[in-house]
C-alpha cells in the first residue's frame, strides 16, 4: 500500500524490475534483441510464482486459481511445431521460477534480520509526525522542529500504515508509514498542544 513520503514503496517496483532483468539476462540472445519476446513469459512466471510474503501467487490472489498454461491440450495440435514451442516455454518458465525463488530467498536473508516489529498503534493514539518532508516558513531546516504534532490516528489501514487527522490546510496525503511516526509522550512540565493549532505557519503543499 502506497503511503506519503515512503520511497520504499517505489523501491519495491524497482526491485521487481531488477528481478525481471535477471531472468532476461539468462535467456536473451547474444545480440540482446529478443528480450521483448521473452518479457511476457518472464511476467507470466513472476505472476504465477508463490511469494514468501503471503504464500500464494499474484494470479491466485487475484483470480482464485492457477492458470493452466502448462497442462497438455486434450486435442491434437494442428501445428506440430507448437508442441516444441510449448516444451520450450515450459523449460523457460521453470528457470524463471527458480530464479525468482532464489532472489526472494536472498532478499529475505538480507532484509529480515535488520527488521523490527512495528509499533502496535491503535485508533485514537496520539503520535508525532517526522518533519523531514514537511515544508514550513522557518528560514533553515536544520533549526526547524524535527517532529510535528501530536496528531490523532483516525484509522489503521494496515499494521504498517495509519491515517492521521492532519490540519485541513496541509494539502498532503494523510496516510503515513509507521517509520515516520513516534508515540506522543506527555510531560508534567508542559501542557499538551492543541492539535488543531499545530504548525500554523505550514505551507500549503
Amino acid at each position: 500500500m502506497s503511503t506519503a513520503f515512503h520511497p520504499q514503496t517505489d523501491g519495491q517496483m524497482e526491485q521487481l524490475n531488477q528481478m525481471i532483468e535477471t531472468y532476461l539476462q539468462a535467456f536473451v540472445g547474444k545480440e540482446q534483441d529478443d528480450w521483448v519476446r521473452l518479457l511476457p513469459m518472464a511476467e507470466f512466471t513472476y505472476n504465477n510464482s508463490t511469494t514468501t510474503g503471503n504464500g500464494m501467487s499474484p494470479f491466485y490472489a487475484n483470480y482464485g486459481f492457477h492458470p493452466a498454461a502448462m497442462n497438455p491440450t486434450s486435442t491434437e495440435p494442428l501445428n506440430p511445431a507448437s508442441q516444441v514451442y510449448a516444451h520450450w516455454m515450459h523449460a523457460v518458465h521453470d528457470e524463471f521460477r527458480k530464479g525468482l525463488e532464489e532472489a526472494q530467498e536472498r532478499m529475505r536473508r538480507y532484509t529480515d534480520p535488520a527488521r523490527k516489529e512495528p509499533p502496535a498503534y491503535q485508533v485514537g493514539d496520539m503520535v508525532m509526525l517526522n518533519g523531514r518532508n514537511i515544508k514550513t516558513h522557518h528560514p533553515t531546516k536544520k533549526l526547524d522542529h524535527k517532529n510535528h504534532g501530536p496528531f490523532q490516528i483516525d484509522k489503521t489501514a494496515s499494521p504498517l500504515t495509519v491515517r492521521l487527522g492532519l490540519p485541513r490546510k496541509w494539502k498532503i496525503h494523510n496516510v503515513f508509514h509507521v517509520s515516520l511516526l513516534e508515540p506522543y509522550r506527555t510531560s508534567e512540565h508542559r501542557a499538551p498542544p492543541d492539535p488543531s493549532k499545530v504548525l500554523p505557519e505550514a505551507d500549503d503543499i
